[in-house]
């Protein structure tokens, strides 16, 4: 009977010293953090340049021992994080995990979450953890609202008068131009706010083209379009019907060139640019945010000639000081050669005021 009690109390001792030995093996884990380095704001616009945000994860080891941190990252968008490769950390030290996040085009505006998860796998070089606890750090990233707009012609009320690479076509007095287009709205989110604005430039030729000036538009057209707001959510399109009407006048003698401006974006954009001193400033530095399209007419003796060349530079030389002026017309680019004639206007005027 004592011996069994004495095999009874040798095999409760073995079983307390393994769950003793069980109970003090260490679980090593490391503390981790998560920036958004340059707090980017995540943008994916189809006609402007990327966004990305670059995420900066510390992984701290506390631990006097050397570990070896399995990662794992959750985004459901785009990034460049590699999960495939293990870090290590030395005792007592840190390191950094660098990486990018961006998303695609459809992802809808708002926050969107992303976690990076830490786990222990190995510790002291040589011991595998298969226990350890998986730490992580969150973050909250903005993905920016982007809408864009896109007008197409369909029809005109006389031909040769919008659309082309440079007026070429007579006016006539009193005669309505009427423009049908449908205009198609996309975005990455629900409040898309688009429009079509309308202006016009009228630019006269003094004395033989030996100079030109601005004409107040009400002399020769009778009123300028309303802005249109378009009724139409992401991925809908709209039908938009204008007419510049002209005045009634006279046969002149110098050449009278009318410049009809349609312009189109959102409408914050657009209502800017109607109500600016000057909706040129807004084609040459307007960027990807609003849109123009152009029609023309030509009153006098004959039509306009000027005619970019492509991805050559084009030297003009102004009445006003004979100064030289280099455009550079982009290749592929077309566009109207009244521009060109607006542009001369415009610095022509401002080298005058200086």
């Amino acid at each position: 009977m004592r011996g069994l009690l004495v095999v009874i109390s040798i095999l409760l001792l073995s079983v307390l010293s393994a769950s003793s030995v069980a109970q003090s093996e260490p679980q090593p884990e490391v503390d981790v953090d998560c920036v958004n380095v340059y707090e980017a704001e995540l943008r994916a616009h189809p006609e402007q340049y990327e966004i990305r945000a670059g995420i900066e994860c510390i992984l701290n080891n506390q631990n006097a021992y050397q570990v070896e941190v399995e990662t794992n990252l959750e985004w459901i968008y785009s990034e460049d994080h590699d999960e495939d490769s293990t870090v290590t950390v030395n005792g007592n030290s840190e390191i950094a995990v660098r990486f990018y996040l961006w998303v695609t085009e459809d992802a809808p505006a708002g926050i969107e979450g992303m976690t990076f998860e830490a786990t222990v796998i190995q510790y002291a070089g040589i011991r595998e953890c298969t226990d350890c606890e998986t730490t992580s750090s969150s973050l909250d990233l903005t993905i920016l609202e982007w809408t864009t707009v896109d007008l197409q012609q369909t029809s005109q009320s006389h031909q040769g008068i919008f659309g082309g690479d440079w007026v070429s076509e007579p006016c006539s007095s009193g005669v309505e131009y009427g423009l049908n287009a449908t205009v198609t709205v996309q975005a990455n989110h629900q409040n898309a706010n688009a429009a079509v604005g309308f202006s016009a430039t009228v630019v006269q030729y003094i004395d033989e083209r030996e100079d030109v000036r601005i004409v107040d538009n009400e002399e020769f057209i009778s009123k300028i379009p309303d802005m249109i707001r378009i009724d139409a959510g992401p991925g809908e399109s709209s039908d938009i019907s204008i007419a510049f009407p002209l005045q009634e006048y006279e046969s002149l003698s110098d050449e009278i060139v009318i410049i009809f401006i349609v312009v189109y974006g959102e409408e914050y954009y657009v209502t800017d640019a109607l109500q600016s001193a000057d909706i040129w400033e807004y084609y040459w530095d307007g960027g990807d945010m609003l849109k123009f399209y152009f029609g023309g007419c030509y009153i006098g003796p004959e039509a306009m000639e000027y005619e970019y060349e492509e991805g050559s530079p084009i030297i003009i030389e102004t009445s006003s000081d004979n100064s030289l002026i280099y455009l550079i017309a982009g290749v592929g680019i077309a566009l109207t050669a009244s521009l060109l004639v607006v542009l001369i206007v415009i610095l022509v005027r401002r080298s005058g005021n200086n």
